[in-house]
């Protein structure tokens, strides 16, 4: 998995072996920033279910000042760690072990230890969510949702962008009600995007 722009542009990132995660492909990837609008220098990201890392570090690369990377997956915390080395980012990026959904592992960095009890805020510039499959086909479907809907709300600064990745037939454009948020919706193949612009 290759790294398309930016600092890192060609570096080429470990993947975990196994079917734990699945790394989004470069040309979904690549529409995802672009559709983004780039990221500005200064700006932070917050990334659930990071996986390998692929969209973390691609953000780093793009000029990102922190990303805080959420998994808890042991395989795909090493090799994530292992392509934060690689690439030289880790003095700009935290890596939590742990659940994703999981509020108090959402505050604004250097807030509190993680996993503390803190009062969210706003503090994200780009939220970047892509749940394994099987939690958006079953009981945890509602969480997911759920976890997206309070995020913006709460986490995502005023200008920015959560992008919540899954398959077209559990993810739909109407998948989130937020009334007065700008959604987008796009369909690449065997991929969905939903943009929640706030």
């Amino acid at each position: 998995m290759r790294i398309h722009s930016g600092a890192f542009k060609g570096r080429i990132l470990r993947t975990p072996d196994g079917q734990e995660t699945r790394p989004m492909l470069a040309r979904v990837r690549e529409s995802l920033f672009s559709t983004l609008g780039g990221i500005e220098e200064g700006q932070a990201v917050l990334d659930l279910f990071s996986g390998s890392g692929s969209m973390g570090i691609e953000a780093l690369s793009r000029g990102a000042s922190h990303v805080r990377f959420l998994e808890r997956g042991r395989k795909a915390l090493d090799v994530l760690r292992a392509n934060l080395e690689l690439v030289g980012a880790h003095d700009r990026a935290e890596v939590i072990g742990g659940d994703a959904l999981d509020k108090r592992n959402w505050g604004a960095p250097r807030e509190g230890a993680p996993g503390t009890s803190v009062e969210l805020q706003p503090w994200a510039r780009v939220i970047l969510m892509d749940p394994p499959y099987p939690m958006l086909r079953g009981g945890e479907r509602e969480k997911v949702l759920v976890a997206a809907t309070t995020l913006v709300q709460d986490v995502l600064l005023s200008g920015g962008a959560l992008v919540l990745h899954g398959h077209p037939r559990d993810l739909g454009q109407d998948a989130l009600s937020l009334p007065d948020m700008q959604l987008d919706y796009r369909v690449m193949g065997r991929t969905a995007l939903l943009y929640v612009w706030k």
